[in-house]
């Protein structure tokens, strides 16, 4: 079960399409998760992200650095739930 979503972006257009597909990956399994998308340099500093974008999902590191697309969120969230 998903608990927490944390997006961090770099404000790049790689990391806003991301979290898009993120989203819509979301809304198409009908899920009401609520994604926290962070953009401060501190928060990502603290919680030891380093490449944009990344994705954490209930506090684990799930992709850091690379393009997110609609089939990689699908796949990163399967492991939550029956897709």
């Amino acid at each position: 079960m998903i608990e927490k979503i944390h997006f961090y972006t770099a404000g790049c257009p790689r990391s806003h399409i991301s979290e898009k597909n993120l989203r819509k990956v979301l809304t198409r399994l009908g899920l009401e998760i609520e994604v926290e998308s962070i953009d401060d340099p501190k928060i990502h500093e603290a919680h030891g992200v380093s490449a944009f974008p990344a994705l954490k999902i209930n506090g684990e590191l799930k992709s850091e650095g690379k393009f997110i697309t609609v089939d990689q969120c699908e796949d990163i969230l399967s492991e939550y739930f029956e897709a």
